[in-house]
């Protein structure tokens, strides 16, 4: 992602790192959904990450950092400069060479939709106070940009093309991919995120796996590498711990709710404009919340003002069509269920 690349550039002249990463998230299920890696960890000591980042207690995970409001942690400073007390750094950064470890959440609200991650080798100190400071000063700008970035309208060039077939993905309990569908083959190409394109699969179907691996199954929704939304969900097979990925299109209705939160709306907000693509007049939209027709359009000026829409029609394609036009414009038509089907079909 460009937006990362630029943030790897700069971040070093503010806190010296020997690593930098940038992480997009899925924002319902804080799962890795791509994004930029510089000398991040070795892809071989990616499957026991997975296990602690999923199956072990371990310090600065992205759900606890999330539930106490912190926005910059280092593992020194987390575990009072007792390292080895963490077992990312046991396992993971000491035998691969590294050092302290610095995780920033990227957040609008109460809204994560990414994070960085820096790392220093085993040779140089830690993160200091004031450094860990500086980077969740500078957060704020860049989870700003990072939000805008969801409502990129022209990503999906209307001449891109996606396999129409889910594709499945088997993996093996150790975590090695074991065989895959034609259609799942497709898909791995269209997850490939920029800046990990040398690691042996998509990070973020490696991160779905891992998660289901361990508490039973797991979703994210993230962009394609040519635009479109994408919904990867994975489910583990028995109690040994292999896992099947499904990989599939996102329909309107998975992804309408992250572009809400993009465009910065507020729950009330989300539940009005939800109601206005659903076709209803402000007086139902009054009786269905419990709520005055005046502040009903209180509430849909706002939406208004927010998303750039200046109609009920125009709200209706930023949140649906504009997302989905390729898919119109190749022929497609949408199913009951939300879902495009293929122009041949």
């Amino acid at each position: 992602m460009a937006l990362f690349a630029r943030v790897a550039d700069i971040v070093p002249e503010v806190v010296p790192a020997d690593g930098v990463c940038g992480l997009t998230l899925d924002p319902a299920t804080l799962l890795h959904t791509g994004g930029f890696h510089h000398r991040g960890v070795p892809h071989s000591h990616l499957p026991r990450l997975l296990q602690i980042e999923y199956g072990e207690e371990d310090v600065n995970q992205f759900p606890g950092l999330v539930r106490t409001g912190g926005t910059a942690a280092g593992l020194w400073q987390a575990t009072g400069h007792r390292p080895h007390s963490s077992s990312r750094y046991r396992d993971v950064y000491r035998p691969a060479g590294m050092g302290d470890e610095m995780r920033v959440l990227l957040r609008t609200g109460h809204t994560v939709w990414g994070a960085l991650v820096l790392h220093r080798g085993g040779d140089r100190a830690p993160f200091g106070g004031g450094e860990i400071t500086a980077l969740a000063t500078l957060a704020p700008s860049v989870a700003q940009a990072l939000r805008a970035a969801y409502l990129r309208h022209d990503v999906a060039a209307a001449d891109c093309e996606l396999p129409t077939a889910p594709g499945l993905l088997l993996f093996h309990p150790g975590g090695e991919l074991d065989r895959a569908t034609p259609a799942g083959h497709l898909w791995l190409e269209q997850l490939d995120a920029a800046g990990a394109q040398s690691a042996p699969l998509p990070q973020p179907v490696l991160h779905a796996a891992g998660r289901a691996r361990a508490t039973g199954d797991a979703s994210l929704r993230m962009r394609s590498r040519n635009g479109p939304w994408v919904s990867v969900t994975a489910t583990r097979m028995g109690a040994e711990g292999a896992v099947a990925v499904m990989v599939q299109p996102s329909s309107p209705q998975h992804v309408i709710g992250i572009l809400m939160e993009a465009y910065g709306l507020t729950p009330r907000e989300q539940q009005v404009a939800q109601l206005v693509t659903y076709g209803m007049s402000d007086t139902d939209i009054s009786r269905r919340l419990g709520i005055s027709p005046h502040t009903v359009r209180d509430h849909l000026k706002k939406v208004f003002d927010k998303t750039g829409a200046n109609s009920r029609g125009r709200l209706l394609q930023l949140l649906y069509f504009s997302h989905y036009q390729p898919d119109v414009d190749n022929g497609r038509t949408m199913g009951r269920r939300g879902w495009f089907h293929s122009a041949q079909v």
